[in-house]
């Protein structure tokens, strides 16, 4: 017999996975708009990977992504994005080798060899979380506030145009902020 604490994880799952849905975006292709923001968090964090994932129930699809050329999505049970919507508004793991976690994960382990996650949760406009913003690094290293901040405000540019609520220009003055 489920628990309450059961129950209440279950109904949330329930609304962020309609909110998605809502959403309409998993399984689109990539637009120009997003690659945008994912070229720039790459340039500026100077990390060799970063995304847009959406989360759903059983894969984390990436609306974009640097760095992981012919990868659409990977399954959610391995994702760091799953624990980075669970964590509230950023996730940062310095060292995923040290991490408890993350250290047995065959994305840490395996060929990617990912050492370095920093995420920002991407929320929909009834604030249930949809995804993260990612930047992701072979090497550990250390992220500090601004930095954080940074990511945030980027996924927090990204929920805008999902919700459709910004303008073609916004991935384009993006560029101009952050130079």
């Amino acid at each position: 017999m489920p628990n309450r604490y059961t129950h209440w994880k279950q109904e949330q799952e329930r609304r962020r996975l309609a909110a998605l849905k809502g959403l309409g975006v998993p399984g689109t292709p990539r637009e120009e708009r997003f690659d945008v923001i994912t070229r720039l968090l790459a340039r500026d964090f100077d990390v060799p990977i970063s995304m847009i994932s959406l989360v759903d129930d059983k894969r984390v699809w990436f609306k974009s992504a640097v760095g992981l050329e012919g990868i659409e999505e990977i399954s959610r049970e391995i994702t760091f994005c799953s624990h980075a919507i669970e964590a509230g508004h950023i996730l940062v793991v310095e060292d995923a080798l040290i991490d408890q976690r993350f250290c047995d994960n065959p994305l840490v382990t395996g060929e990617m060899a990912l050492r370095f996650y920093a995420g920002a949760v991407i929320r929909s406009s009834w604030r249930e979380p949809l995804g993260a913003v990612c930047i992701i690094d072979h090497r550990p290293r250390p992220m500090s506030y601004r930095d954080r901040r940074l990511l945030i405000d980027f996924a927090a540019y990204v929920a805008r145009e999902m919700e459709g609520s910004g303008d073609e220009t916004m991935a384009s003055s993006l560029a101009g902020i952050s130079q």
